[in-house]
């Protein structure tokens, strides 16, 4: 780590997500996404210097440079690194070329990572990245933020309560979406909910896939997904139009919906064993509206601020903030593999695969067009 009182960091991809966020996500997205841009969470941090710029586009590198008042700056990844390589590294390029950016990092010296999703394009990469990500000294999260965010821990602590019983059933509802660009997210947040089971199956039908071989051209849509975990929990990738996340147990259902603007409950609490039955008929029944909920977000980090503050509290020592951070490796690693278990599920005409079931040839480009995710 940096000799200053100061924890150093850089950010590699100056774009959307590294340095400025969409106009879109600031007019419509909830607050608690906020400091959302790399830069801006770093910039929010206190006892985290912001001394690094990387980008191979001119005017995005300028541009952020002159908001963020950084001077170095560099073109090439690889330039920034061998000048000195931050504490703490934000990683916000497409998804091809991530992975060697991040052992690059952990190579040079860099022990904390804040990535963008998803981690890599093939098995091959994921492989490498394993065995590097296995080291107790270094730390990444993710950009699948919801995780981290107030409102999806509420929720996940409520459907946990054993209030309304096991936890049966998550379901992501995010649209007709693709594979690479949105469905790390619901992917996360149904590993979230499984709080570490380990993954028996996935079973899964896209939309057209375009390839060569194992190479997968396009970003394929997910027409569904249903992912199995040992002990009977399922999570499930639907089509339902919104952004929402509903988690069902035995008697009730609790759902974050609208991307985190409010917090629904439908349902009953579990009765007691050996309770009697309601006197009341109206007790007994069984159809219960939805409730908006009355949630108050308590005054905690929140948006990419909240994973660049663990990552600060797992390179300064603190336990649980290490814990924190060896579970999270563990749910990005799967999380991976269960978006190349989806598209070996169809390709094999939707029979559940294991995770190690993957053909190790498979490479992901996810273009749309021109862009790739």
């Amino acid at each position: 780590m940096s000799g200053t009182s100061n924890l150093t960091a850089g950010v590699v991809g100056c774009g959307r997500m590294g340095a400025f966020s969409s106009e879109s996500m600031r007019v419509h997205g909830p607050d608690s996404y906020f400091p959302l841009a790399h830069a801006e969470a770093i910039e929010a941090a206190e006892g985290l210097d912001l001394v690094a710029l990387c980008d191979s586009n001119e005017d995005s590198l300028a541009r952020a440079g002159e908001r963020y008042g950084v001077e170095r700056r560099y073109a090439d990844y690889r330039r920034m690194l061998a000048a000195g390589a931050p504490d703490l590294l934000g990683i916000a390029t497409r998804t091809i070329g991530r992975a060697d950016i991040m052992i690059d990092a952990i190579e040079a010296g860099t022990r904390a990572l804040h990535v963008e999703k998803p981690m890599c394009s093939s098995m091959g990469e994921l492989s490498r990245l394993e065995a590097l990500l296995d080291r107790a000294d270094v730390f990444v999260t993710l950009g699948a933020l919801r995780r981290h965010l107030a409102i999806y821990r509420e929720a996940l602590a409520m459907a946990k309560s054993g209030r309304f019983g096991e936890l049966k059933e998550a379901f992501g509802e995010f649209g007709e979406r693709t594979l690479y660009w949105s469905h790390p997210h619901t992917v996360d947040l149904i590993l979230m909910a499984a709080s570490g089971a380990p993954v028996e199956a996935v079973e899964a039908r896209l939309g057209p896939v375009e390839r060569t071989g194992m190479r997968i051209l396009n970003d394929p849509v997910v027409k569904h997904a249903t992912i199995h975990f040992q002990g009977g929990f399922m999570g499930h990738v639907t089509q339902l139009p919104g952004t929402d996340f509903r988690m069902a147990t035995e008697t009730a259902q609790i759902a974050v919906v609208a991307n985190g603007h409010s917090l629904w409950r439908s349902g009953r609490e579990k009765p007691a064993p050996g309770a009697a039955r309601s006197a009341d008929p109206a007790g007994d029944n069984p159809y219960h509206e939805p409730e908006r909920l009355d949630y108050q977000p308590p005054e905690v980090p929140q948006g990419a601020l909240a994973p660049i503050m663990q990552l600060m509290a797992a390179l300064h020592g603190q336990i649980a903030a290490q814990q924190a951070s060896q579970a999270l490796k563990r749910d990005i690693l799967t999380g991976q593999k269960i978006l190349f278990a989806i598209v070996q599920s169809h390709l094999e005409g939707g029979r559940p695969v294991g995770l190690d079931e993957i053909d190790p040839a498979m490479f992901i480009e996810a273009r749309s067009g021109d862009f790739y995710a």
